[in-house]
C-alpha cells in the first residue's frame, strides 16, 4: 500500500471519529431540548474529579469516556483577563501555588501543577496544568455538554470564546438573577444559547418566579435547590410541559433535601430513584458512573 492510499485511508478513518463524535453531541442536545422524555441526564460536578483532579481536561476526557452527558466546570479570570478553570477564589486547595487567580497572570498559573482529586493538604501532584476555558471547551466540543458555573458575570467574555470555538450548542450558563434581569443580560447572546436559572424552594413567590422565566426566558431546564422534601418538585410537571427540564443537584444534603450521593451509593431507589420518581430528568452528581449504571438498569436511557 503507498502512501497516498495510507494517507486517504487516515482522512476517512479521522472523519468516522469527528462523525461520531458530533453525533454523540447532536444526540445529548437534542436529548436536553426533550424536556418531558423519560430519560434522565447526568451531570458530572467537577468533572470526573474522583479518578482525575477536578476542572481538569483528563476529568472532561474521562466524562466523554464515560458516556456522561453534561460536565459541569468552573470558570475564573486571571489577572490579564484570560479564561480558566478554577471553583475556588484561591489556588491553594487544588494546585502547588498560593494565592488568589485574579491575582495571577495565565503565564504564572500555567507553571503550576494541579493535585489530584479534589485537591487539599495532603493531595498527590499529578502532571494536568490548569486548563484554559478554551482548551476544556476544545476537549468538550462535539462530545459533551458543558455546564459554566461561576460565569453569569463573565459571559461577555465567555461567549465570544464559545463563538470561536464552536461550541454555542454545548454550552449552559446559568444564574441567579430575576427574570427581568436575566433577559436583559443575556439578549445580546442571542436565541442560540442555554440558559438554567437557579430557583430555591423555600422561597415563597419560587412558582411564581418560574412562570415568570418562563415567560421572559424560555430557560432549557431549572436548577432546582430542594431545601425540603418534595417542595417544588409537586410543580415538575407543570415545568416539564412548559419546555424546562429540571435539575437537582445530588452532591450533599441541603441541595437536594437529604436525597444525597453517599445515601444513593447504598439505596439507590430511595434517593436517586425517589427524586425521579418526582419528576427531577436531570440529576448533577459525583459519581457519575454509578448513576448511569443506575439509569441504564432502570430503562432510562435510551438514546
Amino acid at each position: 500500500m503507498n502512501n497516498r492510499i495510507k494517507y486517504s485511508f487516515l482522512l476517512l478513518f479521522l472523519s468516522v471519529l469527528t462523525l461520531t463524535a458530533q453525533s454523540r453531541a447532536d444526540k445529548i442536545i437534542s436529548e436536553f431540548k426533550k424536556s418531558e422524555s423519560p430519560n434522565v441526564l447526568v451531570a458530572a460536578h467537577r468533572g470526573d474529579w474522583r479518578h482525575a483532579p477536578e476542572n481538569s481536561v483528563q476529568g472532561i476526557k474521562n466524562c466523554i469516556e464515560m458516556g456522561i452527558d453534561i460536565v459541569e466546570i468552573d470558570v475564573r479570570k486571571t489577572k490579564d483577563g484570560k479564561l480558566v478553570l478554577m471553583h475556588d477564589a484561591t489556588i491553594d486547595r487544588t494546585t502547588n501555588g498560593k494565592g488568589k487567580v485574579s491575582d495571577h497572570t495565565l503565564a504564572e498559573l500555567k507553571k503550576l501543577y494541579l493535585k489530584n482529586n479534589q485537591g487539599g493538604d495532603d493531595a498527590e501532584l499529578t502532571d494536568q496544568r490548569i486548563p484554559t476555558l478554551e482548551e476544556a471547551l476544545l476537549a468538550a466540543k462535539g462530545k459533551i455538554m458543558v455546564n459554566l458555573d461561576k460565569s453569569y458575570g463573565l459571559m461577555h467574555d465567555i461567549y465570544p470564546l464559545l463563538v470561536q470555538t464552536g461550541t454555542v450548542n454545548i454550552g449552559i450558563f446559568k444564574g441567579v438573577s430575576e427574570p427581568k434581569q436575566v433577559k436583559k443580560d443575556i439578549k445580546f447572546m442571542g436565541k442560540n444559547i442555554f440558559f438554567m436559572p437557579i430557583v430555591f424552594s423555600d422561597n415563597e413567590k419560587v412558582v411564581d418566579e418560574i412562570k415568570l422565566y418562563l415567560k421572559k426566558v424560555k430557560p432549557a431546564a431549572f436548577e432546582v435547590i430542594l431545601r425540603k422534601d418534595d417542595v417544588l418538585l409537586g410543580e415538575s410537571d407543570f415545568i416539564r410541559k412548559s419546555g424546562a427540564r429540571v435539575w437537582v443537584n445530588t452532591l450533599w444534603g441541603s441541595l437536594c433535601a437529604g436525597y444525597t450521593d453517599a445515601k444513593a451509593m447504598k439505596d439507590p431507589d430511595a434517593n436517586w430513584g425517589h427524586l425521579i420518581s418526582k419528576g427531577v430528568n436531570i440529576i448533577q452528581t459525583d459519581n457519575p458512573a454509578d448513576l448511569l449504571q443506575y439509569l441504564k438498569n432502570k430503562g432510562l436511557r435510551d438514546f
